[in-house]
């Protein structure tokens, strides 16, 4: 999650969108009075190595035209409703807020293999054990990105364009860099395409169906055939 103030941007990281990509590359064009949540180690490695701007004021910050810094708990996923409380008014409704929007059938599976590798669920737990055994949090990027309501994004760019959508966006001066690095790679197998784990997982398909309905309609994504 990103406060850029020299370019009035707020980034809010979903999960599983390719996110982390994208942090590193805005983290070069920020400055050390700007707010940045750290990341693991590993991706932090990442950060230094193109230059980025590392982790700061993600707990204490003195925001533009402020004389004391307070205490903030801005964290890697926070959501937009979380960030709004912590900001001055003036920032939010001043600063163009994104995000990553990604088919929510795609972040399921995304999410099963990030979650396998880090070791926090049963080794003999399939796909669908794990969808329904999270069908209520299914739909955390609506939470941290929302596409309406009071703290709605302004703007989400998709992950399936994503480099063409930040050229658009004028944002064309990190392109090179959110093309070039690929944090988190490797954890999903191949043979883990969309069509396929859900025709083994019917059950799956309806529960994402279910808990990720709205988002699903809002940016036209459709059910795996």
């Amino acid at each position: 999650m990103i406060i850029c103030h020299d370019r009035r941007l707020i980034f809010l990281k979903g999960r599983k969108v390719g996110g982390t990509a994208l942090e590193i590359a805005l983290s070069t064009v920020c400055g050390p009075r700007d707010v940045i949540t750290p990341l693991t180690p590993e991706d932090e490695a990442l950060r230094r190595d193109v230059g980025g701007q590392g982790p700061c004021h993600h707990d204490r910050v003195r925001w533009p035209g402020t004389l004391w810094p307070r205490r903030v708990a801005f964290r890697n996923h926070s959501t937009a409703a979380q960030v709004r409380a912590q900001v001055p008014e003036a920032i939010w409704t001043g600063y163009r807020k994104i995000a990553i929007t990604r088919d929510p059938f795609d972040v399921a599976i995304s999410r099963y293999h990030w979650r396998r590798s880090r070791g926090t669920f049963p080794d003999d737990m399939d796909f669908g054990g794990f969808v329904a055994a999270r069908r209520h949090r299914l739909d955390a990027n609506s939470r941290i990105a929302p596409h309406r309501g009071p703290d709605k994004v302004d703007l989400h760019l998709r992950y399936s364009s994503l480099l063409q959508d930040l050229r658009d966006n004028d944002l064309s001066d990190i392109v090179e860099i959110v093309a070039r690095i690929r944090p988190k790679s490797g954890l999903r197998p191949r043979e883990a395409r969309v069509a396929e784990v859900y025709r083994a997982y019917p059950e799956a398909l309806e529960i994402v169906a279910e808990a990720c309905a709205s988002e699903i309609a809002a940016f036209g994504y459709l059910r795996p055939a």
